[in-house]
């Protein structure tokens, strides 16, 4: 019976000791450790339908454009078969060579927010509640921007995604689509 019990105390302390090494020692200090990860692929934006379109044109009576003179650029929306309670505008622009002296609603029907981005500006607007009729789109002017060239040149106008915002329009249904879109190009005299 001793050497019975002299074995299991001797199969205890063999099974104890290799299970007492594989235990991983706990960081003494507390401090956790950081493992960085980056993604292995750019984020892509989710493939919503295309409808309808936005697009620049100049206020009428603005013939050559000069540095140090303001200009007034109206953005204009189509939205195809589909009502509108909201849309977003990124606009990119060269903000070192333009002052952008101010962003006008043209759709009275919508209340916009206007967030500067550093080399973009966002537009996001949304029905007012007050208006309960739908709303269509067709070549309406949504948008009127006013700029001051600040250097001579040839500059583009952009409504191109800028990180994880982009240019869309919301239905009523709160179904989003891409507006095609197309960039301008100015010459500053």
């Amino acid at each position: 019976m001793l050497v019975g019990l002299a074995i299991v105390v001797l199969v205890a302390s063999i099974v104890g000791y290799f299970v007492f090494q594989n235990i991983k020692p706990k960081n003494p200090s507390g401090e956790m450790t950081q493992v960085a990860i980056s993604p292995t692929a750019a984020p892509t934006l989710i493939p919503y339908p295309t409808n309808g379109q936005f697009t620049f044109k100049l206020k009428d009576g603005q013939g050559g454009l000069k540095q140090g003179t303001p200009f007034v650029l109206d953005l204009f929306a189509t939205s195809g078969k589909d009502t509108v309670a909201g849309y977003d505008v990124v606009l990119s622009y060269d903000t070192q060579m333009f002052d952008r002296q101010s962003v006008q609603n043209m759709a009275n029907s919508f209340r916009i927010f206007t967030y500067n981005r550093g080399n973009h500006v966002s537009i996001s607007a949304s029905k007012n509640i007050q208006i309960t009729d739908p709303v269509k789109f067709m070549e309406t002017p949504i948008l009127s921007f006013t700029f001051l060239p600040k250097a001579k040149g040839t500059y583009v106008f952009s409504l191109k995604p800028q990180g994880n915002e982009s240019s869309k329009l919301v239905n009523e249904s709160a179904e989003v689509t891409y507006p095609e879109t197309k960039d301008i190009s100015l010459e500053i005299n």
